[in-house]
């Protein structure tokens, strides 16, 4: 037995680590909780909250604005601004947003007139379970004192919306819209749509090829097609009722050229440090005054760059996001790719670990509906 120096290097993680973890991993609403109480037990912290103002008003006139701003400004514009938005905040139960939220929210900010957007809400109030629109015109001719051709056009706007075949007023009209949004060189499933929709269900799919005098392997083709379009645009949506509240950590807004995406650092309060005590600091000769002020607004400081590294962190996951999963904002869910986060960490040249945090518990919005950041994660 002996005594033995012995020199070692351990690993550890500082308090200000285990902070910015902690506020890493934490969401819209349990970041304003952590406030709010840090607020309680810091007296030089003093918490901003949001005023109150008229939700969904402001909301179209800041997307308005955004909508106007000259390309080399609104890439990518994080708001500052404090305010709610009824199409962000109400979200259905387990199934996401109502179809009709997500139908007004992809014409938030195209100009359309007050008259347009009732009969844009009539239309969307009066769709099937399907997503179809089978009431006659007349209906929004008398209610709007519009004509025909106004009311065709309203109609029109709303069936080029996503998802690709809502507003139809049958299924063929469905799917022949959306495998028009296909683009170009669907003759033949636009053919067999239109014509052939009897011998497509029972697969006869020898006839149809007799009859448009091609090969069965393009009718083969052509059929699997179409069977990979959606016959109920409607489904997925939820059909309204109770609605749970989720503040999203992150909305991106779908315009016709181009994505939006906003940090919604509007669903939290803002921090603010008391004067009084930084006047008193100043001005103190009690040492143990001193000492108790600076290490209240060391604390200050280290939270407030937690959640300006929280912010940064999210911003780029949510530009990443977009960047790998564009063709679901496009096209849905359908259009979902595999991507892991490990993928995600090395993108944006960060810890996975970071990304596991940044995942944690947060919400993306966009126009399809309210998802967790983890579903843009689906892995191979």
């Amino acid at each position: 037995m002996g005594i033995q120096l012995e020199q070692s290097q351990k690993q550890g993680l500082s308090h200000k680590m285990l902070q910015s973890v902690e506020i890493l991993q934490m969401n819209a609403q349990e970041l304003t909780e952590f406030m709010k109480e840090l607020s309680l037990e810091n007296p030089v912290v003093e918490i901003e909250e949001a005023a109150p103002e008229d939700k969904a008003g402001e909301r179209i006139q800041k997307l308005e604005w955004l909508a106007s701003l000259d390309e080399q400004n609104r890439t990518y514009y994080q708001y500052d601004k404090r305010d709610t938005d009824d199409y962000l905040n109400n979200v259905g139960e387990d199934r996401g947003e109502s179809l009709k939220d997500a139908l007004m929210l992809q014409l938030i900010g195209k100009g359309y007139s007050d008259l347009e957007m009732a009969v844009f809400a009539y239309i969307a109030d009066a769709l099937d379970a399907s997503g179809y629109y089978t009431e006659p015109l007349d209906d929004i001719v008398s209610r709007f004192g519009i004509t025909e051709e106004k009311a065709a056009a309203c109609l029109a706007i709303m069936k080029g919306l996503e998802p690709a075949g809502v507003c139809a007023a049958s299924l063929q009209e469905s799917l022949a819209n959306q495998m028009a949004k296909q683009g170009d060189g669907h003759g033949l499933e636009q053919e067999i749509i239109s014509n052939y929709m009897e011998q497509l269900g029972k697969n006869q799919l020898p006839t149809i090829a007799e009859k448009l005098k091609v090969s069965i392997e393009q009718v083969k083709e052509a059929a699997e097609n179409i069977k990979g379009l959606n016959p109920r645009p409607a489904q997925g949506f939820g059909r309204g009722g109770i609605l749970r509240y989720v503040d999203p950590d992150v909305t991106i807004v779908k315009f016709q050229d181009r994505f939006e995406i906003l940090q919604n650092s509007y669903t939290y309060p803002m921090i603010h440090v008391n004067q009084e005590y930084l006047q008193m600091l100043k001005t103190s000769n009690d040492k143990e005054v001193k000492d108790y002020l600076t290490g209240k607004l060391r604390q200050v400081e280290q939270v407030q760059q937690a959640i300006e590294k929280r912010g940064s962190i999210l911003l780029g996951l949510a530009k990443c996001i977009l960047e790998v999963q564009e063709a679901f904002f496009l096209y849905g869910q359908k259009s979902i790719r595999p991507y892991t986060v490990k993928q995600a960490a090395e993108r944006l040249s960060v810890h996975e670990s970071a990304i596991s945090c940044t995942v944690k518990g947060k919400y993306l919005q966009c126009s399809w509906g309210v998802y967790p950041f983890s579903y843009f994660f689906p892995g191979s």
